[in-house]
């Protein structure tokens, strides 16, 4: 979030869909939801926090410094910096409340589905309700994990730069997905040609992850990858250079503040003003 803030004052400028709020913050007030990592029901013996003194530790040190000199020095990137990236950006995309949110609905619909091919579970249906806890978010990011980063390595990863006065916004889903066949807030699946990665990097840079079969045209946005991907190892494309103007960074904003659960972010609150208004406007 530093890289979103004021250059003078530190602060970020906020908006909130739900309250239809603006407010200005410091970046560790932010988007933070107290204990979110704190894992009470672990054995005796294990630390409830693991998860974030890891991440604290390892993970988001190591994935920003990656993503800094991928910016820099995009040359000098090596095996590591790109599976920390790999690493740091597969975790953005599952640790976010939207994406738990949506895994609980999914297991929940999948539960009640099940109950409802027995007598008994309709019973239990018509006397209660499926309630999936909170300890089943770290379930999902446990198995999600490793998911979604062989999509990421096999695309083209491309750097761009917004013209001067102009900058990109952020949200509470920073690397989000769009395709051009399923218009936002309708958020389509890394497993489809045409589905394009976003995640900005600051408010003057934007990480853009394209699948190089659609961007040469052989495949259409809508066709739908090898389930079972056969990838080797081998070099991610990065380009750097292209400059986006401020229209082209303007769609961008649009884009990120449909596709976020409730908060976006950025370094003037006349960024935020713009991108909620063209979509409210439509």
């Amino acid at each position: 979030m530093h890289g979103f803030t004021e250059p003078d004052s530190g602060f970020l400028n906020i908006y909130s869909k739900r309250s239809d709020h603006w407010r200005r913050q410091k970046p560790q007030q932010v988007m933070v939801r107290n204990k979110y990592y704190h894992q009470s029901w672990v054995p005796e013996g294990v630390d409830p926090n693991v998860l974030e003194k890891r991440l604290g530790n390892e993970l988001e040190p190591k994935g920003l410094s990656s993503l800094r000199r991928l910016v820099a020095s995009p040359n000098e990137l090596d095996d590591a910096d790109t599976a920390n990236i790999l690493q740091y950006l597969e975790f953005q995309r599952i640790r976010v409340p939207r994406q738990a949110d949506m895994a609980k609905e999914l297991a929940k619909t999948a539960i009640t589905m099940e109950m409802m091919k027995t007598a008994e579970g309709q019973q239990a249906l018509a006397l209660g309700r499926v309630v999936v806890k909170d300890s089943f978010r770290f379930e999902f990011m446990r198995t999600a994990m490793g998911s979604i980063s062989p999509y990421f390595g096999r695309m083209v990863w491309e750097v761009v730069s917004s013209e001067e006065g102009a900058e990109f916004l952020t949200s509470d889903s920073p690397v989000s997905f769009c395709n051009i066949d399923f218009p936002p807030p309708t958020e389509a699946g890394i497993g489809l040609y045409g589905t394009v990665v976003l995640f900005p990097l600051d408010s003057r840079h934007l990480l853009l992850l394209k699948h190089p079969e659609f961007e040469r045209g052989e495949k259409r946005s809508s066709d739908q990858l090898p389930r079972s991907l056969d990838h080797e190892d081998g070099v991610v494309e990065v380009r750097t250079g292209a400059v986006w103007d401020r229209e082209g960074v303007g769609r961008h904003n649009r884009v990120m503040y449909q596709l976020s659960q409730d908060v976006v972010v950025a370094s003037s609150k006349s960024t935020l003003d713009a991108a909620v208004e063209k979509v409210t406007v439509g």
